[in-house]
């Protein structure tokens, strides 16, 4: 299914649904990045990246950058990373096509999530889930939209397909900056509680 021409119109309903952080989000060479990342990225996955940053859904959705500057010496926890244990899951489960996956998130209950990355334009790359918990071959299922579409869907609510709703302490949906998570963690405060969590 080809992807909206406006990388900003499923940020837009993103942020209706879900705050960014108030520091906002990253700044990246993307260019600088197209040697390590030849493919390149999807317009919307640039400004996702420009307005959170990597971080975590409601405890439970991680959304990787492409070059991790919370946690640098951790070889897992950018796209990269993501997509070695994508092509390596893949291999072992059976996909279809495990060279055309670029993992850019994951869940706490180890799930991946990709892009299938099967045309050159990546504005019209779909999004692929592996449930880690789930046997082969449900355990592939493929979301025909993008990333930030998916994660509209998720902040919405509306992922049953993939995810059953989970409890939590609040409501609607928040995210969290890896680097807001590291300070909350080292202040030994959880920012998943049911009152907004203060400022550091």
């Amino acid at each position: 299914m080809q992807q909206p021409t406006d990388p900003g119109a499923p940020l837009a309903r993103l942020t209706s649904l879900v705050a960014p952080p108030a520091a906002g989000g990253d700044t990246f060479d993307w260019a600088g990045l197209s040697e390590r990342y030849p493919r390149g990225f999807p317009d919307a996955y640039k400004e996702f990246m420009r307005v959170y940053g990597p971080g975590l859904f409601d405890d439970f959705l991680l959304v990787a950058p492409p070059v991790h500057t919370v946690y640098p010496d951790d070889p897992s926890a950018d796209v990269e990373g993501v997509t070695g244990d994508a092509e390596l899951t893949a291999e072992e489960e059976g996909y279809d096509a495990p060279e055309l996956l670029i993992g850019w998130g994951s869940t706490v209950e180890a799930d991946l999530l990709c892009w299938r990355a099967d045309s050159p334009d990546p504005n019209r790359w779909t999004t692929v889930i592996w449930r880690r918990h789930r046997a082969n071959p449900q355990c592939w299922s493929h979301f025909g939209h993008g990333m930030v579409e998916l994660l509209c869907r998720f902040a919405g609510r509306d992922i049953d397909e993939h995810w059953r709703t989970f409890d939590l302490r609040y409501s609607g949906a928040r995210f969290f900056h890896d680097r807001d998570l590291k300070r909350y963690r080292q202040a030994r405060i959880d920012p998943w509680g049911s009152e907004a969590p203060p400022t550091l």
